[in-house]
């Protein structure tokens, strides 16, 4: 059944996207929780999110938790409240206090805990730091304390301060390594920002967002084919040999809604930069014969990976219906049907498979929590969209 998806005819996409909210609502948020919560049936979420799930369902005892996928979690319930989950609130203020167990006083935040709270890797990640912030701009519109506002701002400081390099941009780790510099930390710091500025309407809090586009323009997108690169050396000259050919689709699809996002809020025009990345991973990522998109391709345009995962396919729909929300080609249909049909089913209810073979086959060997944040994220494009079109 799964390899015969791309024969049948799609369903117009207001159906699927009433199929794709109900199994949300359903199933997934229940789903999550619960089982995907750490704690007492009293209290579910009193030693926050599970890392990961094995593929019976069950949690896989990982013996860390890992900040960003607590943070993608409070993002995913603070959500949730936001829309009137009844369960979302308590979930969200649960994972909220295991999360701060990570931090300390100066701003600085770790990068995973024991399951039980304690902190185990100290080491402050770019990565897992942008989305901290970007969890705490979500969590203070629910909670409006001001108190998670405080948290977000000065990990923002704390950044500035301590993470700047030189030649722009951030180091990708404190203490820092050798390592290759990466676009990937960066965009979603710009991504953190910009939820932080969508939450306070505060001019201030949008000044390291126009740093980072400066960053992007500059150096992260190249400007003779448009397309983005993920490793750089220190000076922020793509990375030799093959880590400075390998491209992610993904991302191109990623930083198409992040620009149009960024032009939204402030004006500046970012429609060129975007349409060249939209381009390239429209005409290379997606295989013709089942549209899934591949993970990785090369400056050419040929397929390094020709897996399919499933957070590729969520920020593909979030960039097709940013630049066509009519979906006149049927392209978003199709993404949509790929994630109902293909990642979706199969697999114990509320969960996912993470990952596809070139042949379009499952071969995940767990469920990780972090599938949910781009799940919600491509599912609140649609959802925008698909209200915009039945007013």
């Amino acid at each position: 059944m799964m390899q015969h998806i791309s024969e049948k005819k799609t369903e117009p996409l207001l159906i699927m996207h009433q199929r794709f909210t109900n199994w949300l609502f359903d199933e997934v948020l229940p789903f999550w929780g619960t089982a995907g919560c750490d704690g007492t049936p009293e209290n579910p979420a009193l030693y926050g999110a599970q890392e990961s799930l094995t593929l019976e369902g069950v949690s896989a005892q990982a013996p860390f938790k890992r900040v960003r996928v607590q943070a993608r979690q409070l993002f995913v319930f603070s959500w949730a409240a936001l829309q009137g989950q009844a369960e979302g609130r308590s979930r969200a203020d649960g994972i909220f206090a295991f999360l701060c167990k990570a931090h300390n006083e100066q701003g600085k935040w770790g990068r995973s805990l024991t399951p039980e709270g304690q902190l185990l890797d100290p080491t402050a990640d770019l990565y897992d730091l942008a989305f901290v912030i970007f969890a705490l701009a979500w969590y203070e519109r629910l909670d409006q304390s001001g108190k998670a506002l405080a948290l977000a701002r000065q990990a923002l400081r704390w950044i500035s301060e301590n993470m700047s390099t030189p030649q722009g941009g951030f180091f990708n780790t404190l203490p820092a390594g050798d390592e290759p510099r990466q676009q990937n930390p960066h965009m979603h710091l710009f991504e953190a920002i910009l939820a932080l500025y969508e939450t306070t309407g505060e001019i201030a809090d949008l000044t390291q967002a126009h740093a980072l586009y400066a960053l992007f323009s500059q150096f992260l997108q190249d400007e003779t084919t448009g397309t983005l690169g993920e490793y750089f050396t220190s000076d922020w000259a793509p990375a030799p040999g093959h880590e400075g050919n390998w491209l992610e689709p993904g991302h191109h699809f990623e930083w198409v809604w992040l620009l149009s996002e960024y032009e939204r809020l402030t004006g500046v025009i970012t429609k060129t930069r975007a349409d060249r990345l939209y381009q390239f991973a429209k005409r290379y990522g997606p295989d013709p014969a089942t549209g899934l998109v591949c993970d990785a391709l090369g400056r050419d345009g040929s397929v390094l990976k020709a897996s399919s995962r499933l957070w590729v396919q969520g920020e593909t729909l979030r960039a097709v219906l940013t630049v066509d929300p009519q979906d006149t080609d049927g392209l978003a249909a199709r993404i949509v049907t790929n994630l109902l049909e293909r990642y979706f089913t199969d697999c114990p209810a509320g969960t996912w498979h993470d990952q596809l073979n070139e042949a379009a086959y499952p071969v995940s060997k767990a469920i990780p929590a972090s599938s949910l944040y781009h799940i919600i994220t491509a599912y609140d494009v649609l959802n925008k969209v698909r209200s915009e079109v039945t007013q």
